[in-house]
């Protein structure tokens, strides 16, 4: 606003470009700039995925970078440019104004140094630049600060960042930024000008607000993080964190959405005539069975480890029951996969319902184990507050054990993301022996962690040494599921249990596209001697299919409003699944891909070409526009609770 005044009035820049205020803020655009444009070439060098690295692309790259630097630091300059409207030229050119001036180069010059950082940690683990899972590892500051300290040189970087905030402010201000002794006096001092200055500055802040939006200069997912400025991208993510389907995505006549989901889940009855509903009755499918039933969902196992170096074990259980081998994950959280598997219900734009308020006694897997007299309990390694895990299985009926409330001889190894699996499993036998005693059979869910950052475990299990990376923590993930399945065959009730291991989500989903359609494979057996033969399923399913193949096994009839369908009943030709990030929601079949974006149309991406192709295309928007938008439906207008889908039950 300074230089405005300055052109505006025709002054020199010979005479006027050095005034402190401008020299200030150029100083940290220019750091800024070069900071970002480095980070994003030593990202594009450190992580090539295949890309050309010198080419015309990368040119224009970096100029969508420069762009969408400059769009953040219209805020990030904010702190900066009030100081500077209120301090005058005499304050600036003493000793406390230097002072003032010099502490908030080296904030700036820091934090830029620690943001570069912590973004190439943050593409080692996502391959994506910052975005909503870095939002929610902000609010959980006790783990994330301990699983940093446990799993990077922290000393070492802070001290580095330190050096390099020194060195820069130390440059700047010694070569460009200190105040000259041939200061103009006219240089605008009077306090009426610069609270204009601001004005104009809060006018354009707030347009850039409103209208701004990063520049992309290709389709290609990397070339696109590439050129993503991190810090806008965070603070976006934390803005729409939460976003109303019906308000940013495409809709349909809500009369015909429930009647295309309802054709797609084979649904005839309808139960309630007059009201907008997904709720149907399922017919019992065989002798009628209520054994123990134990679900493990395993942190980041994707459908890769499953091989005989990685995951014998549970490579094993899966040759002697039910391995779903085409199933895909819901999202990129284990949030989503809890949701997935529990309400049996496609992933809501924003957060999960897991993390949402009003996730009372919802429909869900236990409504029907609580309905037969089963125990419940969710057992967790780390801390159950942690996306409001603790919160939601305790308000659906299940009796809730994390870190803190496990029993003293289950607590032999932990590290800052949670217990180890051995003692998540030692508590799970721990209770499973009391409901037994109790005589009542029991449902578990337990969520697994050991294949987490920091990756340690404990010493002499696998070959691999704690602490050396996702290999050895996969080992030992699978070591302990090995473990576990041998103490529980000494248990008396054993026989009647059914085990079922599943994955959250893959440890990292990458690809050309935003929504790679093939990198979301996660593990599936459900094992029990007693209860399966061997079978390998290869029809594409779901996460959201667990619960009803589950119910269909046991031979169960009950009233249901699940949008998942039970595998084994599905045709080959008949699969489909559902991807989506926290933005981007995707269907998919054998055929190909559908994905909706925010204020954006509707993409296809074919897998294969065929002469009915313009058919499909109509038939599978209209199927991923009315699973999305109706799960929204039913989530905002309460119509996921028990009592609404259970009150005319008979």
């Amino acid at each position: 606003m300074t230089l405005l005044f300055y052109i505006r009035n025709g002054l020199s820049v010979k005479t006027h470009f050095f005034d402190i205020r401008i020299r200030y803020l150029l100083a940290i655009s220019v750091v800024c700039l070069g900071i970002n444009a480095f980070l994003r070439l030593f990202l594009q060098i450190q992580f090539p995925a295949d890309l050309p690295f010198f080419t015309s692309q990368t040119l224009s790259n970096l100029l969508a970078g420069v762009i969408n630097d400059l769009g953040a630091l219209v805020f990030l300059l904010a702190p900066s440019i009030f100081f500077l409207c209120f301090a005058t030229d005499r304050f600036l050119h003493r000793k406390p104004g230097k002072f003032v001036c010099i502490f908030l180069l080296f904030c700036y010059f820091a934090q830029f140094a620690f943001g570069a950082v912590a973004e190439y940690y943050f593409w080692e683990e996502f391959q994506t630049r910052f975005n909503f899972i870095a939002v929610d590892y902000l609010i959980y500051t006790t783990e994330v600060t301990q699983n940093m300290i446990e799993s990077y040189p922290l000393p070492l970087i802070l001290t580095i960042v330190a050096i390099t905030g020194i060195v820069l402010t130390f440059l700047t201000w010694r070569f460009f930024v200190s105040p000259r002794k041939k200061t103009n006096v006219n240089a605008p001092t009077r306090i009426r000008k610069r609270l204009l200055y601001l004005l104009g500055y809060v006018v354009f802040g707030a347009l850039v607000f409103l209208f701004f939006n990063p520049l992309i200069v290709s389709d290609n997912r990397y070339w696109k993080e590439y050129s993503k400025n991190g810090t806008y991208e965070l603070f976006s993510a934390y803005l729409h964190n939460q976003l109303d389907y019906r308000l940013f995505y495409p809709t349909m006549e809500k009369e015909k959405a429930f009647q295309v989901l309802k054709k797609d889940l084979g649904i005839k009855e309808n139960l309630y005539p007059k009201e907008d509903n997904l709720i149907y009755d399922v017919p019992s499918k065989g002798a009628f069975k209520t054994p123990n039933v134990v679900l493990v969902i395993l942190e980041s196992t994707g459908i890769e480890w499953l091989d005989d170096t990685y995951m014998p074990n549970l490579r094993k259980l899966s040759g002697e029951g039910l391995s779903f081998t085409n199933m895909l994950s819901t999202g990129t959280r284990t949030v989503r996969g809890l949701e997935a598997v529990m309400l049996s219900v496609p992933p809501t734009p924003g957060s999960s319902i897991v993390r949402r308020p009003d996730n009372k006694e919802l429909f869900s897997l236990a409504t029907l184990f609580k309905k037969h007299n089963y125990t419940l309990t969710f057992v967790y390694g780390g801390y159950g507050y942690f996306d409001n895990m603790n919160a939601f299985y305790a308000n659906n009926g299940y009796k809730v054990l994390d870190r803190l409330t496990y029993d003293a001889q289950n607590k032999t190894f932990a590290n800052a993301w949670g217990q180890c699996d051995e003692d998540m499993y030692s508590q799970s036998l721990s209770e499973a022996d009391l409901s037994y005693a109790a005589k009542k059979p029991f449902h578990q869910v337990l969520l697994s962690t050991s294949n987490h950052r920091p990756f340690t475990y404990p010493e002499g299990k696998v070959k691999l040494p704690s602490g050396s990376g996702r290999e050895g923590a996969v080992m030992y993930s699978d070591y302990a599921i090995g473990a576990y399945i041998e103490k529980a065959k000494q248990k008396p009730w054993f026989e009647n249990t059914i085990f079922i291991f599943i994955g959250d989500h893959p440890h990292g989903i990458a690809g050309k596209t935003d929504l790679p359609p093939d990198a979301y494979g996660i593990v599936c057996t459900m094992y029990g001697p007693k209860f399966f033969t061997p079978q390998k399923v290869e029809t594409l399913c779901s996460q959201i299919d667990v619960a009803p193949t589950l119910l269909a096994k046991l031979g169960w009839g009950y009233r249901s409003q699940f949008f998942g369908k039970d595998i084994l009943s599905m045709k080959p030709e008949e699969g489909r699944a559902w991807i989506a990030t926290y933005q981007l929601l995707g269907f998919r079949d054998n055929t190909g891909l559908v994905v909706l974006a925010p204020n954006s149309k509707p993409e296809f991406f074919l897998f294969k070409t065929t002469k009915s192709n313009d058919k499909w295309r109509s038939q599978m928007l209209e199927r991923t526009i009315s699973s999305y938008q109706c799960a929204y439906d039913l989530f905002t207008q309460g119509h996921m609770k028990e009592s609404y889908v259970l009150k005319n039950e008979k």
